[in-house]
């Protein structure tokens, strides 16, 4: 009904929490945000483990298996299923986080960079220099960047306020600062 306001119960329907020790060990582990994590596993694959791209992305957070194979070095792991939850979740969330590290601690540009590659971030950062967050999102010429970027930022400011008490100008700040 369009005159009626969405109940919590369905925003939770709508935005849920699957496999939430695997996300809970991985931040754990990484030092990131659980409704950031919740918010890239629902926009990469929407909680489906067996989900790929057309691309060759794979699982839950979408991970390019060359991708995940430079990450299993880094993590001396040998042999690994991206089909695997645990495994997925836990290679997503150390990719996140080294792409913020890469990117100057930048949050939203990791996330861009996770969609659409760091090397096209950086250069679109030189060419875009001096824009806000908000217009740089705007700028970006890949429209399914720009989409999955407003995607992101989005479910992010839901979970983070559903579940975590968090004001939705709170997760804006610490995803998009200005």
């Amino acid at each position: 009904h369009a005159d009626k306001h969405p109940s919590r119960e369905y925003f939770r329907l709508a935005y849920p929490r699957h496999f939430q020790q695997n996300v809970y060990h991985a931040i754990k582990q990484h030092k990131l945000p659980e409704y950031l994590i919740y918010a890239l596993i629902r926009s990469e694959s929407f909680f489906d483990p067996s989900i790929s791209s057309y691309a060759g992305a794979i699982g839950l957070t979408q991970l390019m298996p060359l991708t995940a194979g430079d990450i299993a070095k880094k993590l001396k792991t040998e042999n690994y299923d991206l089909t695997e939850p645990a495994t997925n979740i836990t290679f997503g969330v150390f990719y996140l986080e080294e792409l913020i590290g890469r990117l100057d601690n930048s949050v939203i540009d990791a996330l861009y960079a996770y969609n659409a590659g760091i090397n096209k971030v950086r250069s679109w950062k030189k060419l875009y220099t001096g824009f806000p967050p908000d217009l740089f999102l705007e700028m970006i010429p890949f429209s399914e960047t720009r989409g999955y970027g407003k995607k992101i930022v989005s479910a992010a400011a839901i979970y983070g306020n559903l579940y975590y008490g968090k004001s939705l100008m709170g997760v804006l700040d610490e995803v998009m600062p200005f």
